[in-house]
């Protein structure tokens, strides 16, 4: 069993969030169960041997997530994508959990396929017109035949949050429903949604709660679970 499958039976994860501006290493808090770190705030991204170290340095510490937001799905700003597709691929060499968005690895299956395997899938949602429940269905699909270990799917509709909560444990995946709505993100938390992103520093996406109100929440949630029936 890989270490985030390990994780991952004691869900949520909280992820500290961070939006990466300068390539500088810096300890989170205790309550931090793992890090994202968000290359695409940085000015300028490439791949180099700061940037590398940069990412082993954190992998050594704490279970990391690289992502790399395109940005029509909530990036800070617009991605090389020969540089991205590179810093992925390092990222995921050197130990770190990788996040794919499902609409790149629909469109690009042959380039970024063999990279989805065992990484997070991921779908943003912005639209209110758009059906975030069906997209869902559709990406856990492709999120499955390419062998990745978790599909994540952020949205603003709070009229399809229960709907998406309910599939939690019944696609055969690992599943994290990040609403926008703070009280729907709370909601996800003692519901157990796979992995909950915290801010520490700055918010890396509307929503997002602090890592001191997550740790709490979680810690209701395992009281109440105390009281479960099942």
């Amino acid at each position: 069993m890989s270490a985030w499958s390990k994780l991952l039976l004691n869900k949520p994860v909280l992820v500290c969030a961070i939006p990466i501006r300068r390539l500088t290493f810096q300890y989170l808090p205790a309550s931090c169960e793992a890090v994202e770190l968000r290359l695409d705030y940085l000015d300028n991204m490439e791949l180099s041997p700061t940037l590398r170290r940069f990412i082993e340095d954190y992998v050594s510490h704490y279970p990391t997530i690289i992502t790399i937001r395109e940005r029509d799905e909530g990036g800070n700003r617009p991605v090389d994508p020969d540089i991205k597709y590179k810093i992925l691929e390092l990222s995921k060499d050197v130990g770190a959990l990788i996040d794919i968005e499902a609409s790149l690895l629909a469109k690009d299956p042959n380039t970024y396929g063999s990279l989805a395997e065992g990484s997070i899938v991921s779908r943003h949602v912005f639209n209110k017109g758009v059906n975030s429940y069906k997209l869902a269905l559709n990406d856990i699909e492709l999120a499955k035949r390419h062998g990745a270990l978790v599909y994540k799917i952020f949205t603003v509709n709070d009229d399809e949050i229960m709907d998406l909560l309910n599939l939690m444990g019944k696609v055969g995946i690992h599943m994290a429903v990040i609403p926008r709505n703070p009280i729907y993100r709370a909601t996800s938390i003692i519901m157990g949604s796979s992995l909950t992103y915290c801010s520490v520093k700055g918010k890396t996406g509307p929503g997002q709660l602090n890592i001191g109100m997550c740790s709490k929440i979680k810690l209701l949630r395992k009281s109440l679970s105390m009281f479960s029936t099942e």
